[in-house]
Order: structure tokens, then sequence, then C-alpha cells
């Protein structure tokens, strides 16, 4: 501990420092574009400085929660409202990344945005998203979480749709924001079912409260928790929205769809993690499984993906899907240090494929190759990023990995298994992108866009920009604004692991739990060792001698597998099944049936009253024609109809007919 501890105020500034920025741009700064740029980069800056201090603060109390109080917001009957701040292990190491993370993308993002007519709203909406994402990260309440979480969904639509005059982007934004609306509406539900039980949306003491539950009410609770948590970090059946979310300018994919919303997930089943240890072991297997499944499935098609984003967005939800197997086999520190490191070389992963792009004019490496001679920086960082991530001793991800193979190893044998072919099938669509994008021959990359219509990258506006060779003549390093963060990213992604053998990183993470949780302790077995490392090395030697010695070339490959790589290209057609099958089958047949009740239900009973209306009207009209016959013809016919009515009655004419029928109608 270096510092003295940070006091309550200070950790509310970390949240409010984005949203002055956010403010300051949009009442002040939208026709000062680079201002919005550097206000937005200062207010990151402050709010991560102070981070820093947060997380000195917390290592002191050994991750343990500082115990700010809840501050009382409202009141409605039973109905209790409070705001505040839990910080501790998680949180801390949370708003440590994300203020991090943010910090390095402002940066990379003034060069990358250099141009663009945005600029200025694009700052605006990166300053709201990250106060969302810490304003998630650090809340004390369920109900303050939920808000933020949504809001994290509202901020990511923006961006995703950041070039709205694209067809496609404005498409993915809607297919991210109602992909998401599915798994949060569970989470909701799962907001509403504790609430009802404990009154109270306290998370401290809902973890201490679903000891003292019903188990089928800690098993709902944890399923939808686990149903936000599918829909925030993608995971099966609702990972279809990542993909295509790469849409988006490439500082957007960096932060929001590698290192920070996507964990939203990961870190809403970790701060539960004592609700999810108490649900029912179906319920952690689950999880488990889901996430196992989500790894493998996504990493076959990063394999067969040719855009560089699409690749490691692949990536991020295979590991993703470590992190949920994690947590689900009880493996919470090893969760949340893969997400840690994770965060930092995904982050440099994504910068680097829009480092290529902006000499290149596009994402797809085949039309790639050879850029290693023309961008050593780029290279050198991207490789070191691809081998973090594929788990090479000693950078950070062989650290983060290990651990959660070797719960796997512990708990689950198939799991471990399963874990195991993905960590071969990381290295080898991570080499194949390395192998296509820097090696060869230069494919010619593709003509730029016009900036002001459709631009696909920011090769189309990185005109307005000045690189490090002073032109954009041919293949070019970036600018120094981007490969600035390239070379900080490289750092944690080289050093970050290596805090592993301490255990300090894992204590400091179950300092947030209750002293029953405890059990950490950092160890080695070799067979996981030797298994994840040759698994790894493999997935390179496979990838090197497939698409750099061409021996055997993936041509022939592909030709024996028959019509596998044509369904894995095909994402094993779950978009066609939940974009066609689901949306236009079952919600445009629920639209057609809706018309059809509508039609000749809704609008039938209407019609029907207003036609039995005009026909009493009709019959009534008839009876009041105004003619003097008519109306006398009536009057007699009342008048001796009365009359017959009255001697019928009088002269005992009915009690002959039908006795006794009197007393029954009038008893």
């Amino acid at each position: 501990m270096l510092f003295p501890d940070i006091p309550e105020a200070a950790v509310w500034a970390i949240y409010f420092a984005p949203i002055a920025s956010f403010v300051a741009i949009v009442a002040f700064l939208r026709s000062r574009p680079l201002l919005a740029g550097r206000i937005t980069i200062a207010a990151v800056f402050v709010a991560w400085l102070l981070a820093v201090w947060a997380l000195d603060t917390v290592s002191g109390h050994d991750g343990e929660s500082v115990g700010f109080a809840s501050h009382h917001w409202m009141s409605l009957f039973e109905f209790e409202v409070d705001l505040g701040i839990r910080l501790d292990g998680l949180s801390a190491m949370m708003l440590f990344v994300v203020t991090s993370i943010s910090l390095l993308v402002q940066i990379y993002s003034t060069g990358y945005m250099a141009g663009d007519g945005g600029y200025a709203r694009f700052f605006a909406f990166m300053s709201l998203f990250t106060a969302a994402m810490l304003g998630l990260v650090m809340s004390s309440s369920l109900l303050q979480l939920f808000v933020h979480w949504e809001l994290v969904g509202l901020t990511s639509y923006l961006l995703i749709g950041f070039w709205f005059h694209k067809p496609s982007a404005a498409a993915a934004a809607k297919k991210a924001f109602i992909v998401t609306r599915f798994g949060d509406f569970g989470f909701m539900l799962a907001v509403i079912l504790i609430w009802s039980k404990t009154h109270t949306f306290d998370i401290f003491e809902i973890n201490e409260a679903v000891h003292h539950l019903p188990r089928a009410v800690v098993a709902g609770f944890v399923v939808g928790l686990l149903s936000g948590a599918a829909g925030k970090s993608a995971q099966f059946p609702l990972h279809f929205w990542l993909p295509d979310a790469m849409e988006g300018p490439t500082p957007v994919s960096s932060i929001v769809h590698s290192a920070t919303m996507v964990a939203a997930g990961v870190y809403l089943l970790a701060r539960f993690f004592p609700a999810v240890h108490a649900a029912p072991g179906g319920i952690q297997m689950l999880i488990a499984y889901t996430g196992g499944f989500t790894a493998i499935f996504a990493a076959s098609m990063g394999i067969v993906a040719t855009d560089i984003k699409r690749v490691l967005a692949y990536s991020t939800i295979s590991q993703l899907g470590y992190m949920v197997m994690a947590l689900g086999l009880g493996g919470y520190p090893a969760a949340m240090f893969h997400l840690f490191t994770h965060a930092f070389f995904k982050s440099l992963l994504f910068q680097g494929a829009g480092s290529v792009s902006h000499a290149t004019n596009t994402f797809e490496m085949p039309l790639m190759g050879g850029l290693r001679k023309h961008m050593p920086i780029t290279f050198i960082t991207f490789v070191i990023g691809a081998l973090s991530l594929s788990g090479i001793f000693p950078l950070a991800g062989f650290w983060s990995k290990d651990e959660i193979l070797l719960d796997a190893w512990k708990h689950d044998k198939f799991l471990f298994a399963i874990a195991t072919t993905v960590a071969f099938m990381t290295a080898l669509y991570m080499f194949r992108a390395i192998f296509m994008t820097f090696f060869g021959e230069y494919k010619g990359g593709a003509p730029a866009e016009d900036h002001g219509s459709s631009h696909d990258a920011p090769d189309a506006h990185a005109t307005a920009s000045t690189d490090a060779h002073g032109g954009h003549g041919g293949l070019h390093e970036s600018p120094r604004s981007m490969t600035f963060p390239l070379i900080m990213l490289s750092i944690p992604a080289i050093f970050f692991g290596l805090i592993a053998p301490s255990g300090f990183f894992g204590e400091l993470m179950e300092g947030a739990l209750d002293p029953s949780l405890r059990h950490f302790h950092f160890e080695i077995e070799p067979v996981v060792l030797v298994t994840s490392t040759v698994a790894a090395l493999g997935g390179i030697a496979a990838a090197a001698a497939i698409y750099y010695a061409q021996m055997p070339s993936s041509s022939m490959i592909r030709s024996r597998l028959g019509p596998l790589p044509r369904v894995v290209e095909r994402l094993y057609l779950v978009n066609e099944i939940a974009e066609t099958g689901m949306v236009r089958g079952v919600l445009q047949g629920a639209g057609r049936g809706a018309a059809l009740i509508d039609k000749y239900l809704v609008d039938g009973a209407v019609n029907m009253a207003g036609y039995a209306t005009r026909f009493a009207g009709d019959m009534l009209r008839r009876g009041q024609t105004g003619q003097v016959q008519a109306n006398t013809s009536l009057m007699l016919i009342g008048v001796v109809a009365a009359a017959s009515t009255l001697m019928a009655l009088s002269g005992g004419l009915i009690e002959r007919v039908s006795p006794g029928l009197l007393d029954r109608l009038m008893p």
C-alpha cells in the first residue's frame, strides 16, 4: 500500500470524470472536435489515476470491501432504493482495467478517427460508455447495476452504429441491441425475483441471503443472471450479435467488444459468485457447459473467418466461454485473472487489426500479406498479443489460461479436453491470421472509400492524418498516436501474468468473497502445463505448415473435409435459424396472426356492433314514417291488443287454458 486510503469522493470522481467530458462535448465542443478528443483523454486519465489509487487502497485491505456506506435515494411504500459504491478486490480490478483500456483507446482514436465528420460525437459516446461501465462495476446495489447495465447496452448500440449511414452498421447495431435484450429480460426477472424474496437490492446482503432462501429461488435467480451474462458476454445461443458488431470503428471493437462491455456478463456472475456457488449443482454445470461449448463452437468459426476483426471477435467469444466455464466449475480467481489479462492482449490485437486496415483499406486477410516489412511495430506487437492469447510461456495468457485448465482438470476431465482443444484451435487461427496478414506477398489491399458516404475503415479518412513517414503513399506504419497504445498494451500482455506465482491476484479477488469461499492457492500441475503448452505449440506449427509452408495447402484440406467448411463458414446456420426462423418466421408469423385477429375478431366485433345498431335503427325508423294513416293503424292495433289482453286476464281464459300458469309466472 503506497498511498493513504482513498476517500469516497475520489471514488465517485472516477465515475463522474467521463460524465463531465460527455456533458462538456455535447454542450460546448461539438464544433471543436480536436478539443473534444483531448478533453476525453484528460477525463479518462484522471479516472485512471484515481482507479490506481483505489486499487492500491483495496490491496492494503487484502481485497476486502473498503466499507463505504450507501446513500438513500427514494422510498415508495416497501420499495427502498439506495445508491452506493462497492469497492473491493473485484471492483477495484475492474476499475483499473476499464480506465486503462479506455485511456489507451482514446489516444489510439485520435489517429484512427482523424478527419471523421463525427469525431466529436465519437468521443462523446466513448465518454458515456466509459462512465456506464465504471458505474456498473462499482455499484453496491443490484438495481444500480441493472441501470448501468442497460446504459452500457445503449452506448454500445450508439457506438456500433456510429457510421449509421452504412446499412450494415445500422443493422449490426439493431441486431446487438435486440439480441442482448433477450438476455436482459431474464436478468430483469432475476432482479424482480430476488427483491420479492429479500426486499433488498444491496449486493452484499443478497449474497448473504442466498444461503437462507429456497433452492428453487436461488436456482431461478442464478439462471436469470446467466441469461443476462449470455447476452452481454455473447454466450451460446446469444452469441451471434458480436461478430456483426465489428461494423463499428475499430476503437469501439477494442474497448467495447473485447475488454469491457462483453466482460460485463462475466463480471455479473463473478459479483454474485456466492449465489452461483449456492445454486444446485445442475445449475453450476449448466454454466460450465455453456461456457465450454461456446468456447469450442466460436473457435471453430474463427478458423475459417477471413475478416481479421471477425477472427478476433470469435476469439473473444471463445475466451469469454473459458471464463464462464471456470466460474461454473468454481474457479472464480482463475476466471477473473483471465478476464484481467485478456482485456489487455485482446485490445492490443484489435488495435493491431485497425492498424493494418489503416494501411490496406481493408480487414480482409486475403487482400493483405507481406506487411511485416512495412509495419514492423504493428507486426511485433500483434505477434506478442497472439502469443499471449495462445498461451505461450511466459506471456500473460499462459498463466491465466493454465489456471482455468487446472480447474477443469480438477473438476471435469471432459471440459478439460474441450479447453485443451480450444487452446490448440486458438493458436491455429491466430497464427493463420499472422501468416495471411504479415507474411508472403502483398495482395494489393482495397481502394479507399469516400469518407463522406460509406467508408468502412479509417483509411477513408486517413488522408486527414499524417503518419510517421510523412505521407500515405503506399504501405506505411500507422501514426504515433496509434503505435504508442500498441507498445503500451504489449507490456501487460507480456508481464502481467508474472504476478500469478505470488498468489497476490487470487487473494485480492477472493477478498470480495465470504471467508468460507476463500480457497485459492497457486499451484502447478505438470500434466496441465505440458498438455496446454503442447496444444498451443501444435496450433502454431499447424498454422505454419498450412498457411506458410503450404504443406498441405488449405485448399487441399478444405477439399477433403467435404461440406464441413461451408457449414462452418455459414456459422452453422445459426444466423439463418435466428434471423429467418425466429425473426421472420416466429415474429412475422405472430404478426400475421395478430393481423388476422385484428381483422376478423376485433374489427369483426366492432363492425357487428355497427351493423346491429344500424339494423335496429332501420326497424325503428320503419315504425316512425310520419304518415297519419300508419300511426292511426298502429294505434288501433295497440288498442286492440291491450283490450284483448285485459279480457283474457279478467275472464279467466288463461286459467282455463293452462291451469296454474299465472301462479308460476307470478309466485
